[in-house]
């Protein structure tokens, strides 16, 4: 029987130029989720990589991109951004559990205003992920702006939208807004791991937000590790005080 309650750490990891040092960051940031009991760990979109070109022409398959995390997820669900190839190049997300790759996702709305389409092959279909921590449904970055995928994932069973992502300083109000709206709307848990600095300029703020709009966690503008610990009896509570979801109409 999967716990109801789990603790979720999002790692707001610093994009560099340099991709070992992105890969020896993010496994640092893991470990010390892990020191704090995490049950699922998230990381931002294209994490090891950016969206630094010269990276994307380095990319690996997934057993070896993801190599030392692999090793790293005994007992912790780690949700991971991740540049994946696979004949073509994809935007993925990877969730990886007990030293296994046990379910993946590939961006389906690429960015049109940089060179995603240019490096990556969109993705064709949403799928919700059956975990030891409840329903799991992904969307990344862009994604969040379109809240037809977010409620689609709802009504396939998501309990929790994870959405990794690079989102630019500029636009952070965007990114806290949206992220809060996606969980008010569909009442459930969403967790935004952005991450900072890189090539597009990234904000931060990092967010666990639960199905009444309420921030559990946030993080600055600053390389960090934040946690929340995430009750799922919170989804049924409140669609049963407030039965919006009930009134959807099929259009």
């Amino acid at each position: 029987m999967k716990p109801l309650i789990c603790r979720v750490c999002v790692v707001q990891q610093k994009i560099l130029p340099d991709r070992n040092k992105n890969i020896t960051n993010s496994l640092n940031l893991v470990k010390k989720a892990i020191k704090l009991k995490a049950d699922i760990v998230v990381l931002p979109e294209v994490h090891t990589t950016g969206f630094y070109h010269k990276n994307l022409e380095r990319v690996e398959k997934l057993n070896n991109e993801l190599k030392s995390l692999i090793e790293l997820s005994k007992d912790t669900l780690i949700v991971a951004g991740v540049a994946e190839r696979d004949n073509y190049l994809y935007n993925s997300a990877v969730l990886i559990w007990k030293g296994e790759i046990v379910g993946k996702y590939r961006k389906n709305i690429l960015f049109p205003l940089s060179d995603e389409k240019k490096f990556f092959k969109a993705g064709n279909k949403l799928e919700v992920f059956e975990t030891d921590f409840g329903r799991i449904g992904v969307i990344i970055c862009y994604e969040i702006r379109f809240p037809e995928l977010s409620r689609k994932l709802t009504k396939m069973g998501a309990e929790m939208i994870i959405v990794p992502a690079e989102f630019p300083k500029d636009r952070i109000e965007h990114w806290k807004t949206l992220i809060k709206a996606r969980a008010i709307e569909n009442q459930l848990f969403v967790i935004g791991a952005n991450c900072v600095d890189g090539n597009m300029e990234c904000g931060g703020r990092s967010m666990i937000v639960d199905p009444m709009g309420k921030v559990l966690a946030e993080a600055g503008e600053l390389q960090e590790v934040v946690v929340s610990d995430v009750d799922l009896k919170e989804i049924e509570k409140v669609r049963k005080e407030f039965p919006f979801l009930k009134e959807l109409c099929e259009f």
